[in-house]
């Protein structure tokens, strides 16, 4: 009996499992996720429209033929041929040029979001499975030494030295334990299975392995969500100028060809066009388009310095649990030295009084507190990585574009 309880308060547990070799990446894994080809598909588009950008209105082409016939029966043939040229309105095109190119920059800020999300979730669910496969090792191996106790129980009950209750109260414990082991079992199948089902990839095929940015590397100011937030405010300011044209007139010029047959020979009269519009209700839409640019523009700031709260606060978060991490190591190494001390003075109170309260249940209780602290080790160590794997929503844009799938 002694010799168990050593196995447990002497030799170290561990507390933090180990990921399974994996030779996909965690960035490679996410550029090859199936959800991100949507999103470099809208890259794409995007590029392409700054060639569409800042058009200019195809020239126009009118022709008109009429027959003219006078009072005195006189007669004569009209033709006539108009070229018109619409003019864009000024500022219109290199408003829109920039329209386009915030569309670019969106696209691909959109893209690093999406990414950083993914790998966010995906790295948690890693970390989630971690905790959940070392909370399983750490009970089986409790419930192994378990099952060493209720042998060594059955054998003193067989010689005449043992008491039921001992060999009843150490059933219950391992029949919980068999349930909780069940359950981190399953936490850890559902774990992985929704890091392959975010990733694409077959239920038994190699998984990523858990990756998390470093702190010092997590900028607020090149974060892809500040970013996409300041493409957005961009991409207001070129709707801010694109309203501005819009309340100009539309003009064109034109050359007005006329040709008319008459008896007396053919009459040619050459002119130029000019037509512009009268911003008579124009003006005031574009008004309206004008504010309502203005408060993207604005709106999208404000979600810009929301996110960089965000961020500050993530990355005091992840400190903190990293510090609440190593503090539970500490304590844990503490706790179990006392546990062993608890565990002499109750062999050597057991061994001057011979009688009392089971010795057995003390020492399944020692069993189950030393336990406890290792979990709690477990859950400070998976609550630390967690933290950190969120950060990757909050990482810079250029890991996440420069990978290819």
């Amino acid at each position: 009996m002694r010799y168990v309880l050593a196995l447990l308060l002497l030799a170290p547990l561990v507390t933090r499992a180990q990921a399974e070799p994996s030779p996909v990446p965690l960035l490679r894994a996410i550029a090859q996720a199936p959800a991100l080809e949507a999103a470099r598909q809208r890259i794409r588009a995007a590029e392409a429209r700054i060639g569409a950008s800042g058009r200019l209105a195809d020239p126009e082409v009118e022709g008109m033929g009429s027959r003219r016939v006078g009072p005195m029966d006189e007669r004569s043939t009209m033709w006539e041929l108009t070229v018109r040229q619409p003019l864009p309105k000024r500022g219109e095109r290199a408003a829109d040029r920039e329209r386009a190119e915030a569309g670019v920059a969106m696209a691909q800020a959109d893209f690093a979001v999406m990414a950083g999300e993914m790998a966010a979730e995906t790295a948690m669910a890693l970390a989630e499975a971690e905790g959940a496969q070392a909370r399983l090792r750490l009970m089986e191996t409790q419930q192994g030494r378990l099952d060493a106790v209720q042998r060594s129980v059955d054998s003193r009950l067989a010689s005449g030295g043992g008491r039921l209750n001992d060999r009843l109260a150490v059933q219950t414990r391992i029949a919980s334990l068999q349930l909780a082991i069940e359950d981190e079992r399953r936490m850890r199948t559902d774990a992985l299975a929704e890091v392959a089902g975010r990733l694409g990839l077959p239920a038994d095929g190699a998984l990523p392995e858990y990756a998390a940015p470093d702190l010092a590397a997590i900028d607020p100011e090149t974060a892809a969500a500040v970013r996409l937030a300041a493409s957005r405010a961009a991409e207001a300011a070129a709707m801010v100028k694109m309203a501005r044209a819009s309340a100009r007139p539309m003009t064109a010029v034109g050359l007005r060809l006329e040709r008319e047959r008459a008896g007396m020979g053919n009459e040619d009269t050459f002119g130029v066009a000019f037509m512009s519009e009268i911003p008579w209700r124009g003006r005031r839409y574009a008004r309206a388009e004008e504010r309502a640019a203005e408060a993207e523009r604005s709106a999208a700031q404000t979600d810009a310095e929301a996110v960089r709260h965000r961020i500050r606060t993530a990355i005091a978060r992840a400190e903190r649990a990293e510090r609440q991490a190593a503090t539970a190591r500490r304590l844990s190494r503490e706790t179990l030295e006392r546990f062993n001390a608890e565990y002499e003075t109750l062999i050597r109170s057991a061994g001057v009084s011979g009688a009392g309260e089971s010795t057995v249940f003390l020492v399944v209780e020692l069993l189950e507190k030393a336990t406890e602290t290792e979990i709690q080790v477990i859950q400070a160590d998976t609550t630390a990585r967690t933290a950190r794997a969120e950060l990757w929503r909050y990482a810079a844009s250029e890991p996440f574009l420069h990978v290819q799938p």
